[in-house]
């Protein structure tokens, strides 16, 4: 059967409908962000007590630091021993990278959007604002990596995608000035002319950002700089990226259609936190399930604050009473006063809070921590554990669950970091200047006045990453996330963590690698250390153990030490 031919008319409606199957997750996405925001946010008024518990901001704000805090450190590896070198000098290009555009912020930015669908980073090359002179006279724009978050209002998914992977396109909106497309010289500016104004188009509103604009119309925002939207699209099959505009109109032609020069598995990278949906591309939002528990919560408190509002006492008396009742009121606290009758006269209160209310609040709060991971232990919050051995099982109960988290952020970003490798690979005008250092350990050297000590230092040298010192095909090299170098950790415990590992690691590791060495079992003692140091997050250890001698420094040694004189017979 023939394929049928792909036609710009079935290109655009396509993407009209990849624009309309997303507008009811748009919709839910909206009102969850505005309960995480909080009446407060940009509002000229609110309603005391309205919202007095955001558990859901709070549940965000502590899965956030706990799965990302730092840039990420990566390790370039090669099954090809020739490569070694040059996979490393790669890695260090990518730590430099990661700082250089600020990744660390992105990454945060791509968890909290994962928390409310899914998260979608995009990488790709972009003008970097510096020339460099090639073949003495043209000057060229070497081009930036880069790795930003694509707001889900603005993204674009194949309307019969069963999974994100195997959709025919994707896509998403940008906004941009109408000059900007005119001047480039790469769009065909009869149709840019006819573009319209930023935010006319009932497919696809920007609702989130609006939350921050509630006075300010789209034609005041837009008239500034006539903005206009377009849509990319990425083409996997094509290797093409094709930009469109955006409306309900079907035009007779596209803006632009160019060649995909990029990494092979997309522009795109998708981070989901939940278990997939089956025959469907989009992940279940963890705020949905969090959402009804966090409004029933504030109802709730709400009403125990209100009814606590409304307790008073008040002093009853009989009519007869009333000199007996004025005596009350003006006495002090502790005084002792003489009363004719003091049965005649009496306090009463009236309303207050029900004991019942308060402990279907704690209910309502358990059940969310429970929906959420455990934030609450998480945050170092709240412990429902007796006794220390069951406080250790709840946290590694609740670990797993955080964990799975982590290894899946940890995950997304290795591929993120992939794709920013390729481009630092595959740049023909990269000239990256990197240090390297390398811990020396300590040596004793023998001198005219005797043996003599030389502290260890760090050694430094410089290295370019350059197409000159480019080795390989990308497909040799492996990519991975040091594990654990995102976290942060408390100066305290790694405190103790040190103190632990100096007091008990060491020496037991020092007495293992003495008997290995009499019983001739090879043994690195630096290796061990090393990877003992990651277990417990010590991440200096390589700068101090870094000694492949230390073999041959014990086999020396034992050499040396005197021996026992043979048994006579």
């Amino acid at each position: 059967m023939p394929v049928k031919e792909v036609t710009v008319k079935k290109m655009y409606r396509a993407v009209q409908l990849g624009e309309e199957r997303l507008r009811n997750f748009r919709s839910s996405r909206l009102l969850f962000l505005r309960e995480y925001a909080g009446q407060y946010y940009d509002r000229d008024h609110a309603t005391i007590g309205n919202e007095p518990l955001n558990l859901i901001f709070n549940a965000i704000a502590t899965l956030v630091p706990n799965l990302v805090t730092n840039f990420p450190k990566t390790l370039v590896t090669s099954k090809f021993l020739v490569y070694r070198d040059y996979a490393e000098l790669l890695s260090m290009g990518l730590d430099y990278l990661a700082k250089e555009i600020n990744l660390r912020d992105e990454l945060r930015r791509w968890i909290v959007d994962s928390l409310f669908v899914m998260g979608i980073m995009k990488t790709g090359i972009a003008t970097s604002g510096d020339l460099v002179t090639f073949n003495d006279d043209v000057r060229i724009d070497p081009g930036q990596p880069y790795a930003t978050v694509v707001d889900f209002d603005d993204y674009i998914l194949d309307p019969a995608a069963k999974r994100i992977e195997e959709a025919s396109f994707v896509g998403h909106r940008v906004r941009v000035p109408r000059q900007m497309l005119l001047d480039s010289g790469l769009y065909k500016n009869d149709l840019v002319e006819r573009l319209q104004p930023s935010g006319q188009d009932p497919y696809q509103r920007r609702e989130v950002e609006t939350i921050s604009q509630h006075e300010l119309t789209p034609a005041q925002i837009v008239s500034l700089q006539d903005l206009v939207d377009v849509r990319e699209i990425w083409v996997p099959a094509a290797k093409a990226v094709v930009t469109l505009p955006t409306g309900q109109a079907v035009y007779d032609d596209y803006l632009r259609i160019a060649d995909y020069d990029g990494p092979d598995s997309g522009m795109y990278t998708y981070l989901a936190l939940t278990p997939p949906l089956p025959n469907n591309p989009l992940p279940i939002a963890p705020v949905g399930i969090w959402y009804d528990l966090h409004v029933a919560a504030n109802k709730m408190a709400k009403k125990v604050m209100e009814q606590a509002e409304r307790q008073k006492d008040i002093l009853g008396y009989k009519p007869s009473a009333a000199d007996d009742a004025q005596e009350i009121i003006d006495a002090g606290d502790g005084e002792s006063i003489g009363l004719m009758d003091p049965d005649a006269a009496k306090v009463f209160s009236f309303g207050g809070q029900q004991k019942s209310n308060e402990s279907h609040l704690m209910q309502l709060s358990y059940w969310f921590n429970l929906a959420s991971g455990n934030t609450d232990q998480l945050a170092g919050n709240r412990s429902d554990a007796n006794t220390a051995t069951q406080a250790n099982i709840l946290q590694g109960n609740q670990n797993i669950r955080v964990e799975d988290m982590r290894d899946l952020v940890y995950l997304g970003t290795k591929h993120v970091q992939e794709k920013l490798a390729w481009y630092l690979h595959t740049d023909p005008l990269i000239a990256l200047p990197l240090i390297k250092r390398t811990p020396i350990p300590a040596q004793t050297v023998m001198t005219p006045m005797g043996p003599m000590m030389i502290p260890p230092k760090m050694d430094e040298k410089q290295m370019i990453l350059s197409p000159d010192s480019r080795q390989g095909e990308f497909l040799d090299f492996h990519f991975e996330i040091e594990e654990k170098s995102m976290s942060r950790m408390d100066p305290a415990m790694r405190l103790q963590k040190a103190l632990l590992f100096a007091g008990k690691v060491l020496p037991a590791a020092a007495q293992a690698a003495m008997v290995c060495q009499q019983m001739g079992v090879p043994f690195s003692f630096s290796k061990f250390i090393i990877r003992m140091g990651k277990e417990m997050d010590l991440e200096w250890l390589d700068e101090v153990f870094y000694d492949p001698a230390f073999q041959t420094q014990m086999l020396n040694m034992m050499q040396s030490s005197p021996k026992p004189d043979k048994a006579k017979p």
